[in-house]
């Protein structure tokens, strides 16, 4: 969701810097604007359930749910020395 409001933004920011309103709001929306996209390039605290085989060191937690883009049923993986989490389809 954060990246339509990022365009959105950016683009309200590209209307005000034209018209000459740098502040209060052009200068500040268009940072809003840039960190919305940049959290969406960059946020990997979600990633797809993958339907390769978990290898050594993890551990099954036993946490089971359904996938809402998928609709499939994803068990929860983690590596005790990192904390590292894996979701692989089952």
């Amino acid at each position: 969701m954060s990246l339509p409001i990022g365009i959105a933004a950016l683009v309200i920011a590209i209307l005000l810097l034209a018209v000459g309103h740098f502040f209060p709001f052009g200068v500040p929306v268009t940072f809003v604007g840039i960190g919305l996209i940049a959290s969406y390039i960059y946020d990997t605290r979600y990633k797809p359930a993958s339907k390769q085989p978990i290898g050594p060191g993890w551990v099954d937690t036993g946490e089971r749910f359904i996938d809402p883009e998928t609709n499939k049923r994803v068990g929860v993986f983690m590596r005790p020395e990192t904390g590292e989490r894996a979701y692989r389809e089952l």
